[in-house]
């Protein structure tokens, strides 16, 4: 990977990567591109709710957590539970470290 890329250019190399290369569904790609839009450039992790997918897809809740659920099985989407403040488990989404991988180290 490219550590010297701004955050700038790794959401574009990300974005341009999803866009183009992979052949998914349109939904699929728009969660993805959310993802890929919160993604940090150091450490490659967006650390999103699917409340905040919901909202900037613009796609209904059952909806997204269904295609999550698509994503993560085909490696396209990590996830991890965490406690919020409150003490209540949240999951919180990423796009694997493959996907960033390959789109980062394309030319």
């Amino acid at each position: 990977m490219t550590p010297s890329l701004s955050s700038s250019q790794t959401r574009l190399r990300l974005w341009d990567h999803i866009s183009r290369e992979l052949k998914l569904m349109p939904s699929l790609k728009l969660i993805l591109l959310v993802l890929a839009n919160y993604t940090d450039a150091h450490n490659h992790k967006a650390n999103i709710p699917a409340s905040l997918i919901i909202r900037d897809s613009g796609l209904r809740n059952e909806e997204v957590k269904r295609l999550l659920v698509s994503l993560e099985a085909a490696h396209w989407v990590e996830s991890n539970r965490v406690l919020d403040d409150t003490g209540r488990s949240v999951i919180l989404y990423n796009l694997s470290a493959r996907l960033v991988q390959s789109a980062l180290s394309s030319p």
